[in-house]
């Protein structure tokens, strides 16, 4: 084991906790809308923490935290009211609070630096990029309780976070305390905002909050296992954090947190299966070869369905100029290893089993572009024309309706599911 120093094991039990609180509250805050309102939260602290200094001359943390959740809250009130009784859009409402108590905030930090040289070493510059260096143990277990606070609230009101957060509007209807929750959820948002303003200071107190709950969302898609997920990245981001600070003493921790959580989004971003770059890029790349294969089988099958005696050759498909050279005899040989094409001594033809998806292709295409031009009640963007199911989108009996009409102009290809064979 590494040896830790006493220190730094204080330190690590106070961001630890940290990460752990804000994971679950920026879950909360990201799906609910909130991500911005924190950072307005955040930086309307700072002025709190300066008048809070001017009045008891003191520079004691609970003080100094209870003037950071006085104007942190008067911030939050402040959007409330500029947004939903005033002809302001909630993110200008967020952006006037944010640059005018930020503002204040450095006009009087640096009025409190000029005042004497006791004034100087206030301290209050650690506020802005945090110095957890110099936490408490007791600090550490007060930041310990509100964690396991906030995280005994979330749990109990879990199922109330989840429709609020998915469904206001109709969790509303149903009766649910809607204000009240979202007050609840900005309360714990004020709160893990204040505690994590001696580790990561005012700058980055939104980003412990916010980044971890990003990463986690890039992995589910369920409330549950987001919460405990972002909770363990946010512990994942500041252990690593603290750590590396510990090691390499001029390298400030809160910095290193927000930085260590940042690797977790990008690997998140880039990984996760179902929404990262990788995944994402590898399921179109999927999705286009499938899109292709589907297109040379309709292909070949209307080439023989015009000329039945005619053998289809590469050159009969090279001249509909879908595929360049090199990319149709591509295609060709994977439709042969397959085993939907063969080379015959009349040209291309197709197997049984190539036959009856080819012709379920043609049939899927021609009953949409009937549907299209008959009676299309649906965005063209939303249909793939060369797909083979269409039962998704289409209720059975229109589909039924649009094969008898083409059945009936001889369109509808023979054997074919669906279709009299």
């Amino acid at each position: 084991m590494i040896p830790v120093e006493y220190n730094t094991a204080v330190v690590l039990l106070g961001t630890a906790a940290l990460g752990l609180a804000a994971g679950s509250t920026g879950s909360l805050a990201l799906l609910r809308g909130r991500a911005l309102l924190s950072d307005a939260l955040a930086h309307a602290t700072l002025p709190g923490i300066c008048l809070a200094f001017l009045l008891t001359g003191s520079r004691s943390h609970p003080a100094l935290l209870l003037g950071a959740l006085a104007t942190g809250a008067l911030g939050v009130v402040l959007v409330a009211a500029l947004s939903r009784r005033g002809r302001i859009k909630e993110d200008a409402a967020i952006g006037a609070v944010l640059a005018c108590f930020f503002g204040a905030g450095i006009a009087l930090s640096g009025a409190i630096q000029r005042r004497s040289p006791d004034a100087a070493q206030a301290g209050l510059d650690g506020f802005l990029l945090g110095q957890p260096a110099g936490m408490l143990l007791s600090e550490a277990l007060t930041i310990a309780g509100v964690a396991v606070a906030t995280l005994l609230l979330v749990a109990l009101l879990a199922k109330e976070w989840k429709l609020v957060c998915f469904d206001p509007d109709f969790a509303a209807i149903e009766g649910w305390p809607v204000r009240l929750l979202d007050l609840l959820l900005m309360l714990l948002i004020t709160t893990t905002v204040v505690l994590a303003l001696p580790a990561v200071g005012v700058v980055l107190a939104a980003a412990i909050l916010i980044i971890p709950a990003t990463a986690a969302r890039l992995w589910v898609d369920r409330l549950v296992p987001m919460l405990i997920l972002a909770s363990s990245f946010g512990v994942l981001a500041s252990v690593t954090g603290t750590l590396l600070s510990a090691r390499f003493p001029a390298l400030p921790t809160g910095p290193l947190i927000v930085l260590a959580a940042g690797c977790l989004f990008l690997i998140s971003l880039l990984v996760s299966p179902r929404r990262g770059i990788v995944a994402r890029a590898t399921a179109e790349r999927r999705r286009r070869r499938e899109r292709e294969r589907r297109r040379l089988l309709g292909t070949i099958f209307t080439e023989q369905e015009a000329a039945p005696e005619s053998p289809v050759s590469e050159g009969a498909l090279a001249r509909r100029r879908v595929w360049g050279p090199g990319r149709l005899r591509a295609h060709l040989e994977d439709a042969r290893r397959r085993g939907w094409i063969r080379w015959g001594p009349r040209g291309i033809e197709l197997t049984d089993a190539g036959r009856q998806r080819a012709a379920r292709i043609v049939r899927a295409s021609r009953i949409w572009e009937q549907y299209l031009l008959s009676q299309a009640q649906i965005d063209r963007d939303l249909i793939d024309l060369d797909a083979e199911e269409i039962g998704h989108l289409l209720p059975p009996h229109l589909v039924a309706e649009l094969e008898r009409s083409l059945a009936d102009r001889g369109l509808l290809p023979l054997g074919s599911e669906g279709s009299p064979a």
